[in-house]
């Protein structure tokens, strides 16, 4: 139940140690709740907040620093730092969504998950939804299509997820 390591995801093998710089994200717990598995793996985002991209900036450009082109290449950027005191500086966020290895811990559905690491106090966007049909997840796309500008941070799309995790691992990726 304590943070010992965290990685990018790389090359889908093998991932950069940014450990030190994933330390300085106030919202990630380091130490999960007393019924934490012995081991397990939390996959999220980091993300830099829109309103917090444009002040840091604002606050560079003010200093007579290069400003970033955009929070997603920031965000990237920050988590590379060789000095965590640099990425300390910088407002990044982070919201989990997955479970991946993990020793002593079963998790029948994605919305399973989702409710878990909530209760491990771990930040999972609180925009998530459990749609009933595939046809309720379409409109409720088209709804975030139609929304993407009042959220505080970019987004490509939306993901959907099939909750049944066997469902999941019979369809693969």
């Amino acid at each position: 139940g304590r943070f010992v390591r965290g990685a990018t995801r790389g090359d889908g093998v093998v991932g950069e140690d940014v450990t030190h710089n994933l330390r300085t994200i106030a919202e990630l717990p380091q130490q999960l709740a007393d019924d934490a598995p012995p081991v397990v793996e939390i996959r999220g985002e980091v993300y830099l907040p829109l309103a917090a991209f444009a002040a840091f900036n604002e606050a560079r450009a003010a200093a007579g620093l290069a400003t970033f082109a955009n929070p997603r290449n920031a965000a990237a950027g920050s988590l590379r730092q060789q000095d965590p005191a640099v990425t300390a500086e910088r407002p990044l966020a982070i919201f989990c969504y997955a479970v991946g290895y993990r020793k002593g811990l079963e998790l029948d559905s994605q919305w399973q998950t989702i409710a878990w690491l909530r209760q491990m106090g771990v930040p999972v966007n609180p925009l998530i939804t459990r749609e009933p049909t595939l046809a309720a997840a379409q409109v409720a796309c088209e709804a975030w299509e139609a929304r993407r500008s009042e959220i505080d941070y970019d987004i490509d799309g939306a993901v959907v997820k099939v909750d049944d995790v066997l469902l999941q691992r019979r369809l693969g990726t």
